[in-house]
């Protein structure tokens, strides 16, 4: 569903959205639509204060993400762009779940500064930030998905 981002989210000194004052939007957007979970997907560029930009933002144990396809197209292939959405997308999520960054580069929570950190990452979580997981993310069905 389409939703129109507050102006007051736009800093025209930067070019760029407020991924915070977004997020906060999308939890009043949930909250009076009664959903139970969240994921906004923008093509605009966010920033997050203390960084230039981010690829995405999330509630820690929350029910409300946010990514930005902003970037993830620079230098990809539709396969490739659409892996990057995935992994921003999942990354947010692990989020919610209560996941922080992992140090494992290669997972999909490892913070990403980079096109080449996104594209060096999997799209699925560690062991250990699976086991990190409710019980029901950690069955063989949730490590065998595809």
């Amino acid at each position: 569903m389409p939703v129109e981002m507050p102006r007051e989210a736009y800093s025209s000194l930067k070019g760029q959205w407020n991924g915070e004052l977004l997020l906060d939007h999308l939890k009043r957007l949930k909250e009076k639509k009664g959903m139970l979970w969240v994921l906004g997907i923008t093509s605009s560029d966010l920033y997050a204060p203390g960084l230039n930009f981010i690829f995405g933002i999330a509630s820690l144990r929350g029910t409300e993400a946010l990514i930005s396809t902003y970037r993830l197209k620079e230098g990809a292939g539709e396969k490739e762009y659409l892996s990057r959405i995935l992994k921003e997308a999942l990354h947010e999520l692990g989020h919610n779940m209560g996941l922080g960054h992992c140090e494992n580069p290669s997972c999909v929570m490892h913070f990403s500064n980079t096109l080449a950190d996104t594209d060096r990452k999997r799209d699925e979580y560690c062991y250990i930030c699976r086991t990190s997981l409710p019980k029901w993310f950690s069955t063989e069905s949730f490590r065998s998905f595809p």
